[in-house]
């Protein structure tokens, strides 16, 4: 905006004025009353624990349509999904016709859609559920590295890269290690069974699967990999919700990989409502009525 204002010879201040009303004269009119899916995330307004509530409506491609931003609150505390409820609410979307919302494990967000959306079932996002258990697995190799540096040393990305990220060697260095004893081999088997169940495309076998796997890291001796097993019982019919919706905050995270891009060109917001004009510029797919420009050489 300061480059901008310098271009035109105008004060930044006036600009954001300018912006602030066309932006939210645009997202007053945005149409929701075909929304039958929302997505809940967060994302940071700064270093810190300072947060905004990003809630999407999900893309779809059998009807090529893609993710974009309806809401966006202070916070991320159950207040923000009434927030949220109340705006759709106001443009001719009864909290009824939501029929899912996918969030993270958060209670606060967990809270909010049961009580603003009580008709929607509960999904919880696999991304978030598959880091967990990817922080629990990463918590055990560097315990276990006090004890075994000369076989975990150097090893941390070995466990929390897919394969086909890995080299040939890594590959075959994570296949030996896997062999081993170390706690540390067996919470990245948990792992990779647990991604592997959640790919199965039948809802009944992929449950029966999650049972099984859940006894399994019960019994494994592995603390860490117990308290995240009993997360997930806690959350179960979310997760279940999941593998039968297969509904993911994907898009929102894709919508949150370029909010960081805006906050870094503008190397932050003085405040929250600059923060939501942009959020919504640049996401929410908005339509504007804008007089046609005046030639800039008129004849």
């Amino acid at each position: 905006m300061a480059e901008a204002a310098r271009t035109v010879a105008e004060t930044a201040h006036r600009l954001w004025r300018v912006l602030f009303h066309h932006v939210q004269q645009a997202h007053q009119q945005i149409e929701v009353k075909a929304v039958k899916q929302l997505t809940v995330d967060e994302t940071s307004v700064r270093r810190g624990h300072n947060y905004v509530t990003v809630v999407c409506e999900p893309g779809c491609q059998e009807e090529q349509r893609s993710t974009r931003v309806l809401f966006v609150a202070e916070g991320k505390e159950a207040r923000a999904v009434e927030q949220a409820r109340v705006f759709l609410e106001e443009r001719g979307l009864p909290a009824s016709q939501i029929s899912e919302v996918c969030a993270d494990m958060s209670p606060a967000y967990a809270k909010g859609v049961r009580e603003q959306f009580p008709l929607a079932r509960l999904v919880f996002d696999f991304f978030h559920v598959v880091q967990l258990l990817t922080t629990a697995v990463d918590t055990v190799r560097r315990r276990e590295s006090a004890r075994f540096p000369q076989l975990l040393k150097g090893t941390r990305y070995l466990w929390l890269k897919n394969e086909e990220n890995l080299t040939p060697e890594q590959q075959e260095q994570r296949r030996q290690l896997c062999r081993s004893k170390l706690q540390t081999a067996k919470a990245y088997c948990h792992l990779a069974a647990f991604q592997d169940l959640l790919k199965a495309q039948e809802v009944a076998e992929a449950v029966s699967g999650l049972k099984w796997w859940y006894n399994w890291v019960c019994h494994s001796r592995i603390p860490e990999m117990i308290q995240v097993a009993k997360s997930i019982k806690a959350h179960w019919d979310g997760i279940v919700a999941y593998l039968e919706t297969r509904l993911t905050n994907a898009g929102a995270e894709a919508v949150n990989g370029i909010i960081p891009t805006a906050k870094r060109k503008a190397r932050g917001f003085r405040s929250f409502e600059y923060f939501q004009t942009i959020i919504y510029l640049i996401g929410s797919k908005l339509k504007f009525d804008l007089p046609i420009p005046i030639p800039s050489n008129p004849p």
